[in-house]
């Protein structure tokens, strides 16, 4: 009997976590693992490109898997996505070279605006230099509809950008924690009057 209060506490648990994450829809091939090697980026993929010189590099090399996403000086490679909650969301990716990120809104981008970013990964392009870096910015959804998408840019400067290993993810509110906290807390308590 009192396992199956424990379970079934763990269970209302697992519920209540569940109900507050938040997800990511539409943010697809974040490693480029389903292009060639020194496949230029076009609109056929979840990836588009606005440029000359985006392309897939590898089999080697690549920060995750075998293949990255190089972009020469002025390129862009684009995708765009849309959350589900209303929040505090992370983008985060792997850099080597010269760059930087940007994320607009769905409403700039059919405006043709791109004037008012939603963040940026820095003010102005770094120079991550050789090696893998990761990079990481968060956004906050604001003022929400079921209809809010966001379009993630990744910008070359210099020598080049390669990216890697793109994703985007809710960061937990304060209030989520607290609860998980609570449930971990209730089931100590549990486990621990079930041994006295």
């Amino acid at each position: 009997m009192q396992v199956s209060k424990i379970s079934f506490a763990v269970a209302l648990a697992m519920t209540f976590c569940g109900a507050a994450q938040a997800a990511v829809a539409g943010l697809d091939d974040v490693s480029f693992e389903s292009y060639a090697a020194g496949a230029p980026i076009g609109t056929a993929g979840a990836w588009s490109s606005e440029g000359t010189m985006t392309t897939v590099r590898g089999p080697a090399g690549a920060y995750a898997g075998q293949r990255f996403a190089f972009l020469s000086s002025g390129d862009h490679l684009v995708q765009s996505f849309t959350v589900d909650t209303v929040g505090t969301y992370s983008v985060s990716f792997w850099a080597s070279g010269e760059g930087r990120s940007l994320l607009f809104s769905s409403s700039d981008v059919a405006a043709g605006v791109f004037t008012s970013p939603v963040a940026v990964s820095s003010a102005n392009p770094v120079n991550y230099g050789a090696g893998w870096h990761q990079v990481q910015y968060t956004f906050n959804t604001g003022a929400f509809s079921s209809t809010s998408s966001y379009h993630l840019y990744m910008t070359g400067f210099g020598s080049g950008l390669a990216v890697d290993s793109v994703s985007v993810s809710a960061v937990p509110e304060p209030e989520s924690l607290a609860m998980m906290l609570a449930g971990l807390g209730a089931l100590g308590l549990m486990a621990r009057r079930r041994v006295v």
